[in-house]
């Protein structure tokens, strides 16, 4: 395990404890806020990718937000450009779909 896994599961913890939140593991919500994302909007085909990729590094680093579109070690700067190239392909609007993402990801599910 992972501290990154560790310390999901700890805010997980904290969340259920504070709130009443189910303890859901952290893949499952970010499946879960993809999914919804996913289903919220027309995306295209490239869009859709990028979506999943999102995702994908999500689950692998907690958070993906501009900083990380602009990390060089990553696929997002590699192959996608980076966020400033990244952010045409969904129409200036890339910063709103991450937060709204990220958001998700921490939304109450069902006890």
């Amino acid at each position: 395990m992972t501290n990154q896994d560790i310390a999901a599961r700890i805010v997980g913890f904290i969340r259920q404890a504070a709130i009443g939140d189910a303890l859901v593991p952290y893949n499952e919500r970010v499946d879960h806020a993809l999914h919804n994302l996913l289903a919220s909007h027309s995306w295209t085909g490239p869009q859709r990718d990028w979506l999943k990729k999102i995702a994908a590094q999500t689950k692998a680093n907690l958070l993906v937000d501009h900083a990380a579109l602009d990390d060089p070690d990553l696929i997002f700067k590699r192959e996608g450009g980076g966020f400033t190239r990244l952010d045409k392909i969904f129409n200036g609007q890339l910063q709103q779909v991450l937060e709204t993402f990220n958001e998700s990801i921490w939304q109450q599910t069902a006890a």
